[in-house]
Parts: C-alpha cells; structure tokens; sequence
C-alpha cells in the first residue's frame, strides 16, 4: 500500500510538470510516453485513482495543435447516417442490379461501420469518448484515456479487436443482399474484404513483432490492430 501511494504521489507530480509545460507551450515529446507506461504497471485501484486526472491532460496534450473536434453524438450520428445511406443506396443496387450501386454501398459501410462497432462496443465495455476529430480524412474518436487505462487488460484488447472487424464486416455484408448473377459486384466486396483485413492484420503483426511503426508518415500503433498488439505485447511481456 505505502508502495502504491508513493508510485501515485510521484506519477501526479509527472502529470502537473507536464500539464505546466503544456499550459506554458514548452513541453517536448518525452515524458507523457514514460508516465503512461508508469501508469499501466499499477494495480487497477491505483489507476483508477489517477484516471480523471490523466484524462484530463491527454486532452489538453491532445488538443495542443488547435486541432478541430466535433461532440462525440454528432459524430455517431453522422456515422450512422453514413451507414443508412448505405443501405438505401445497397436496396438502390440490388433491386436494379446495378454493381456501381453496390460497390459504393460496400464503400460506404466499410467506412462507417468500423467507428459504429468501436464505439458501440467501447460503450458496452465502460470506455468512454471525449470527442471526434478528423485524422486526414478519416474520423476518429478520443478516448477517455484515464478511464481507458483504468479498465483490466481484457477490456482494453477487446475494445481494439472491436475495432479491426468494423471495416471487413462493412465490406462483405452487402454480399448478403444482392443476387448471386452480380459476379462484379461480390467480387469487388470479397476483395475490399481482404483488403481492409490485410491492413489490420499486418499493423497487428508489425507492432506485435515489433518489425515497425510507421509505413510513411502513418504510426501503426495509432491502429486499431497496432493497439491491439501493443496491449497483447504487454500481458505477455515481450
């Protein structure tokens, strides 16, 4: 106990340094990385203790670029509206047997679902969300990354599983609603299908393996799958 109060007294002496640099404009990359690791080695109450507080400056630390954001309900319920347009223009495909309509509705899901199914599931798990911001041209959502950290392990790796079957679901699915003569079509939504699922897989293995982090200027760890691999690469210790 006196060991785990001593770990917290000094992991909050980390977080006012670097929310004092942030406030000040001169922190430097560093030290939110080793705190963070700090923070993962405690027991579930000591993190638990802290996670208000570690949330509240990853937020800032998260929002230092004067990055723009969005409430996390507006952003799910365009991603839901997304998906809607799906369906109605993937009926459009299938009740004309147009294979153009059809691809742009797989098109269409494999975008929207993969936030729709994260965030669903990150419901289910007690994971919050802060906001949605846009990462290039794909929307992403913040996490309450106090209260993530503070969830057991298991929690942690599901949220991010979640987050690899989104995309390849939204690509197959559409298989399911239209006749077996569009040939084009399915062909299309199977290799869409693979697509995604190579992506995710490969970021998984890179990361887990440790083979790399970035393909160009894109951190594989800031993936759903090199997420997964970090977390599964700490429960066992690599």
């Amino acid at each position: 106990m006196e060991e785990n109060a001593e770990a917290l007294r000094a992991i909050r002496e980390q977080m006012e340094a670097i929310e004092r640099d942030l406030d000040a404009g001169s922190y430097r990359a560093g030290p939110w990385s080793r705190l963070t690791r700090q923070v993962r080695a405690l027991p579930i109450d000591a993190r638990r203790a802290v996670a208000e507080d570690l949330s509240r400056v990853s937020r800032k630390l998260h929002l230092r670029g004067g990055r723009r954001t969005l409430s996390v309900r507006a952003a799910y319920i365009a991603e839901a509206v997304l998906a809607v347009a799906g369906a109605v223009i993937l009926a459009l495909g299938a009740g004309n047997r147009s294979n153009v309509l059809v691809i742009v509705a797989a098109l269409i899901w494999t975008t929207a679902f993969q936030p729709l199914v994260k965030i669903g599931a990150g419901q289910l798990l007690g994971i919050g969300y802060e906001y949605a911001y846009l990462y290039g041209v794909e929307p992403r959502f913040k996490m309450r990354f106090g209260e993530y950290l503070a969830k057991p392990r298991y929690a942690r790796l599901l949220l991010h599983l979640s987050g690899m079957i989104g995309s390849p679901i939204g690509a197959i699915l559409p298989i399911l609603f239209i006749a077996p003569s569009m040939r084009v079509a399915i062909l299309f939504c199977w290799a869409l299908f693979w697509i995604v699922a190579a992506i995710n897989i490969a970021a998984f293995v890179a990361v887990l393996a440790a083979l790399r982090d970035r393909v160009g200027s894109v951190r594989l760890s800031d993936s759903s799958g090199g997420l997964a691999a970090l977390e599964l690469r700490e429960a066992l210790e690599i």
